[in-house]
């Protein structure tokens, strides 16, 4: 309730967002009770809105950016859904109603890069985001607040050659990076380096011209559009993942838990009819219903397992950190 303590303590750390404060600051600042300053810092941590150091004898609150845009409550608001300018979540129609069912109404933010839809969910500018696993893992252990339901749909990109000998043109640590990296170590491409683009239309509108580019549905049509011919697709490369959700800890565990649910069993309606919220998808996205009705052939549902996951996480993260550090960030669904 306003002007209650957590609320007094939500309004002194907005202030602090991307910044180390000391804990002992913070009671004394608000004149309250240690005891029930640390009760609600240790809430909001579960909730992956702040972190708390150890150093020397005193504890040091690290509170992450985007702190102040989160929810001050788990529920009764809007979520805000970052999504990548794809023709792949031809099932978020189902998805968005089976949460609007629950009382949850829906904001969808479409991103041109899928780095940037995850960035923006770790750093709570979104509540959750269907993104690359790749850039999921990779920034996961730098964030932790977040966690990955592993389902989603697979397909739907192609290797595009231009006819002339050049580099690898990809978006940057996504799926497409990923095929990227399995074509050139198993020799099925002579590329001359790799070349990142971080928003599709640099290569559709001016593409290059020699080298290959690594696009995904609807950008490889345009590309196809323009000359390029498809060399290499996912049953080639064997890819079988694409973007998973992310879900922000803040949403707390029932309300993360309803949203796997509602998730999965959008992606399982598509399954069984892909075509069913076409129009719902091109009205989000403005592209055109008749490239998605070739889209929901390309895309299939998908579901990941803890030894796959691990298998992408050792295949696109570095040594440091270990792929270990990445062993927590499957979400775990709770009972209703």
């Amino acid at each position: 309730m306003p002007g209650s303590l957590r609320e007094r303590v939500w309004e002194l750390l907005s202030g602090y967002q991307g910044s180390r404060v000391p804990q002992s600051f913070i009671h004394r600042a608000l004149g309250a009770s240690k005891s029930r300053v640390s009760e609600i810092l240790a809430e909001l941590e579960r909730q992956g809105l702040i972190a708390r150091e150890v150093v020397g004898r005193s504890k040091v609150v690290y509170v992450y950016p985007g702190f102040s845009e989160r929810a001050r409550e788990p529920g009764g608001r809007v979520l805000r859904l970052g999504i990548v300018y794809s023709s792949e979540y031809l099932f978020l129609g189902g998805f968005v109603k089976r949460l609007e069912s629950r009382g949850v109404r829906v904001e969808v933010v479409v991103f041109r890069d899928g780095l940037r839809a995850t960035r923006a969910l770790a750093e709570g500018a979104v509540d959750m985001a269907l993104s690359p696993l790749p850039g999921q893992l990779y920034l996961y252990p730098a964030y932790r607040t977040f966690r990955v339901v592993p389902a989603g749909v697979r397909g739907g990109f192609r290797v595009m050659a231009s006819g002339r000998p050049g580099p690898v043109y990809s978006s940057m640590i996504s799926t497409m990076d990923y095929a990227r990296g399995v074509a050139v170590s198993r020799g099925l491409l002579e590329a001359e380096g790799t070349a990142y683009f971080d928003d599709p239309s640099q290569v559709s509108s001016s593409p290059p011209r020699r080298g290959f580019v690594v696009a995904w549905h609807p950008v490889y049509l345009e590309l196809a559009g323009r000359g390029f011919k498809p060399v290499l697709g996912p049953d080639d490369l064997g890819v079988e993942f694409c973007c998973t959700l992310g879900v922000s800890n803040s949403l707390g565990g029932r309300l993360a838990s309803a949203a796997a649910r509602a998730y999965r069993e959008a992606v399982e309606e598509y399954g069984r009819r892909p075509d069913k919220w076409l129009e719902y998808y091109s009205a989000l996205t403005g592209i055109e219903l008749g490239a998605l009705k070739d889209a929901a052939g390309e895309y299939r549902p998908a579901e990941l397992d803890e030894k796959a996951v691990a298998g992408v996480a050792r295949a696109v993260t570095p040594s440091i950190p270990a792929p270990a550090a990445h062993e927590g960030a499957l979400a775990r669904e709770e009972q209703a």
